[in-house]
């Protein structure tokens, strides 16, 4: 069962485990991924899967040291390391990738431009990605910047998560520099927890 909260929230040394206790206890109850097996040869959406894995893989080569800021319903930490698990952070953004078989109906697209890709969940479908957002670079027609927005929500569980990142080029290649992830998160009988996590990438 992939969690579509991602794992922006756990990889952040110093933060105290009681203050995500309630994120590790939310992570267990979210929707399930659909299983079906995706079928790369054919991308009906942008490829932001693949563009996230090889950013992952030039990450986890160079290991640029990161800065993260966490809030929590007010509490902060602040962070700074560059031993980080690169496929479990940027999870959320893998998700977010609309290349799923199940998917291939389900979304409005808008082209404002040639380089810009906005998706937009239509009415009466019920999926977690309920917009994506990606603007491309005019050279290599790669993502400047990305943001979708993600909501859940059954019986015992509601969550929503804005989800940012943006790219910088160094050396003529495209690197992501910055990502965040905002939102909230309910469990049933238990109070609304606000959550903000922000991060920027080092040279």
């Amino acid at each position: 069962m992939k969690s579509t909260i991602g794992s922006l929230l756990f990889y952040i040394p110093g933060v105290k485990l009681p203050a995500l206790v309630f994120v590790l206890m939310a992570a267990t109850l979210m929707s399930c991924e659909n299983s079906e097996v995706e079928r790369n040869d054919v991308k009906y959406y942008y490829d932001l899967k693949g563009f996230i894995n090889n950013q992952i893989i030039v990450l986890n080569e160079k290991k640029p040291k990161v800065t993260k800021d966490l809030i929590i319903d007010g509490h902060k930490e602040v962070s700074t390391t560059n031993d980080v698990d690169w496929k479990k952070e940027l999870e959320l953004f893998i998700q977010s990738d609309l290349n799923k078989p199940s998917y291939q109906q389900s979304y409005t697209v808008v082209r404002a431009d040639s380089l810009s890709y906005e998706y937009i969940l239509k009415p009466g479908e019920d999926l977690p990605i309920r917009h994506l957002d990606i603007k491309l670079d005019s050279a290599t027609h790669q993502p400047v910047a990305v943001h979708a927005l993600l909501k859940s929500e059954n019986k015992i569980y509601t969550s929503e998560k804005n989800i940012s990142l943006t790219c910088t080029k160094r050396e003529n290649l495209l690197e992501i520099s910055s990502y965040s992830v905002a939102g909230y998160q309910k469990l049933a009988f238990m109070k609304r927890k606000s959550f903000n996590v922000s991060a920027k990438i080092g040279l």
